[in-house]
């Protein structure tokens, strides 16, 4: 089966902020369904109060998880992020360029929700994303 991959970005300015509108895949014969990654370093939260550095780290147990099931980034076709409302200020001020480059290094061109949630698993996480990725 010819694998096909179509990124669906019809307005400009998507690209600046870091999302896509979709994307279609035409082969998935496995999909990989990751859960909700946090910020999480040998059992407890990594970064307290620090945003950016619990986005990196959700990102780097997503590639780690990606990588040991014989994924990559480029595969991810849906990407949801989850932030604690005390901090979408702080994400869209300070954050989202650092994201958005690190998305685009790792060649992730998924779509996704941004949503706004009261807590999160553990009381010091701030951030957290899933990942599905399809091949």
């Amino acid at each position: 089966m010819t694998e096909v991959r179509r990124v669906i970005a019809p307005w400009p300015g998507d690209e600046q902020l870091g999302f896509l509108q979709g994307g279609v895949e035409v082969s998935g014969t496995k999909t990989l369904y990751l859960s909700g990654q946090g910020a999480i370093r040998h059992g407890k939260v990594a970064h307290p109060g620090d945003l950016l550095g619990q986005i990196m780290t959700c990102l780097d147990n997503i590639q780690y998880l990606l990588e040991d099931a014989g994924y990559e980034w480029s595969d991810v076709v849906r990407l949801n992020w989850y932030f604690r409302v005390d901090q979408m200020d702080a994400f869209t001020a300070e954050v989202r360029e650092a994201l958005r480059d690190r998305l685009n290094a790792d060649g992730c061109r998924a779509p996704g929700v941004l949503l706004g949630v009261a807590a999160l698993a553990l009381p010091d996480m701030l951030c957290e994303f899933e990942a599905t990725a399809a091949r």
